[in-house]
């Protein structure tokens, strides 16, 4: 499975590539500490029965690159699915002329929302990280 990028207005987020950070989880995330608690293993050490196949499993950060290959409308969102639905941060670059920009305006779960001042330019490059 892959991300899935869904814009609310006339944007188009164009993934170029997506790059797996393996420095851990998050610090809010201990589902890692659980195991597989209803396993066994040889030699009766039920306490620590570690395991990555049960589903609690959470998959790493990732830093996404791409570009909105049409330009973003003021307010506009974008909303990740799949295999990942959180963002963490953003860095939003706008190619355009002085009179018009793109920032990023809020962060919700899955919702990263831009403000744009005048009118953006396509090929607007935006780095993310999500989770």
């Amino acid at each position: 499975m892959a991300i899935t990028y869904t814009t609310s207005a006339s944007a188009v987020f164009t993934e170029s590539f997506t790059l797996d950070l393996y420095a851990g989880t998050e610090g809010s995330d201990t589902n890692w500490l659980d195991g597989n608690a209803g396993g066994s293993y040889p030699g009766s050490l039920t306490g620590f029965l570690a395991s990555n196949s049960d589903g609690n499993a959470v998959g790493g950060a990732k830093l996404v690159c791409g570009q909105f290959t049409i330009a973003l409308a003021d307010d506009e969102t974008v909303t990740l699915t799949g295999d990942a639905t959180r963002v963490l941060a953003v860095i939003v670059g706008d190619n355009s002329t002085e009179s018009a920009a793109v920032t990023l305006k809020n962060i919700t779960d899955g919702v990263a929302q831009f403000t744009v001042t005048g009118t953006s330019d396509a090929l607007v490059t935006c780095w993310m990280i999500v989770a």
